[in-house]
């Protein structure tokens, strides 16, 4: 379909056409009906990995915690150094998250007159109840050494959807891990307007935005304690906020410019679900080709169905499928060269169907028992 497309060019706009006025706005605006209920999803058939690319054989998935937290890894001088396999800090609840906010801040570096570099932070309890916080209270209230995880969305979402989906997944995550220690941060971003009104442009202006935000959620992961490590999740153009800002730790540009302050030497890892950009952006020399320096694990969610990504090579010429719909591929993974080390890749296409909205991914137990230890196996 996509040779075609690229072949015709009147039956490449008649898709386009089709997949925004059809598919695009209510599935990307994360509205409405959130797919089957985690009893109905637990008689589905079990998800299955392939570490190497969607493609070939599937083999059973064995749920398991990330290797580099439990096992000894190689550094990239060929050299052996232990990675602790749990940390064991003072016992501690948490009961509370937080909310960051970029909404009132600056979204782009070139216009003169742009607003303040700014984060609004509020605290919220497990129920959902807010009270206004900030950046040097919540650096404070963290707890040293126990786990820290930042999630990010994607396009399309409202603060009121994205605080009541946050109330619901700090729950569900809660759930998940037997309420082991783990301290959560919920960060948003201007996803939701003001638009074109013409699909086309209101996607790209998102993907975009969603990218300059990881000059914003660096600032953040440095506000953090460096005892704690951090899991990056990242859904849909959320992932691009999130590899943009390890791109940046790593010394990397994004958008032409660089992050003057340090990640120190925190523990990092990462995790996309529903990942919205190329599948090969994180080789050497691409977009975010530093990215997984940063980090010590990665785990990439693999949705071959995902309705609105089906459409994804369509959006600008040239591009790649989707890093959700393809996964790495053999090739991205040779590339990778020791990086390759680092990464994990779970076909969850059986649990989701053609779904891409958040909530279906932490309303699924299965897909949770693959993501929380990325959180908490430290």
């Amino acid at each position: 379909m996509v040779y075609l497309a690229q072949t015709f060019p009147f039956f490449y706009l008649c898709l386009r056409v089709l997949f925004f006025a059809l598919i695009a706005s209510p599935a990307l605006a994360q509205v409405g009906n959130v797919g089957e209920t985690a009893a109905q999803k637990e008689n589905s058939p079990s998800m299955v990995v392939d570490d190497q690319s969607v493609n070939r054989s599937l083999v059973p998935l064995a749920l398991e915690a990330p290797e580099t937290s439990l096992e000894k890894k190689k550094s990239p001088e060929g050299k052996l150094s232990t990675v602790s396999s749990t940390i064991t800090p003072q016992e501690a609840v948490c009961d509370n998250y937080w909310l960051v906010s970029t909404r009132r801040s600056v979204q782009t570096i070139h216009d003169k007159s742009r607003g303040p570099w700014h984060l609004d932070v509020s605290q919220a309890n497990s129920s959902g109840a807010s009270n206004t916080s900030n950046v040097n209270q919540l650096s404070a209230q963290l707890i040293p050494g126990v786990p820290v995880c930042i999630f990010t969305h994607g396009s399309f979402v409202t603060m009121k959807s994205h605080s009541q989906q946050a109330c619901r997944a700090f729950q569900r995550i809660r759930r998940a891990s037997g309420n082991a220690p783990l301290q959560m941060i919920f960060f948003t971003w201007p996803s939701d307007g003001p638009y074109t009104h013409i699909p086309q442009v209101d996607v790209s202006v998102r993907g975009k935005r969603a990218e300059f935000n990881g000059f914003h959620l660096a600032t953040l992961i440095s506000s953090i304690p460096e005892s704690c490590p951090v899991t990056l999740i990242g859904h849909s153009h959320g992932a691009r906020a999130s590899l943009a800002a390890m791109q940046l730790g790593a010394g990397g540009s994004v958008q032409g410019h660089s992050y003057t302050r340090s990640l120190g030497q925190r523990r990092l890892r990462l995790v996309l679900a529903a990942g919205a950009l190329d599948h090969d952006w994180l080789n050497p020399g691409q977009r975010y080709g530093l990215a997984l320096n940063r980090v010590e694990c990665f785990l990439n969610l693999i949705n071959q169905n995902d309705l609105p990504l089906a459409f994804y090579p369509l959006h600008r010429p040239f591009a790649r499928r989707a890093v959700a719909t393809s996964g790495l591929t053999a090739r991205d993974t040779a590339t990778l060269g020791w990086n390759a080390a680092k990464v994990r890749q779970v076909d969850v296409t059986n649990r989701l169907g053609s779904a891409h909205n958040w909530p279906n991914y932490y309303d699924d137990p299965q897909i949770l028992a693959n993501i929380v230890p990325y959180l908490v196996s430290y």
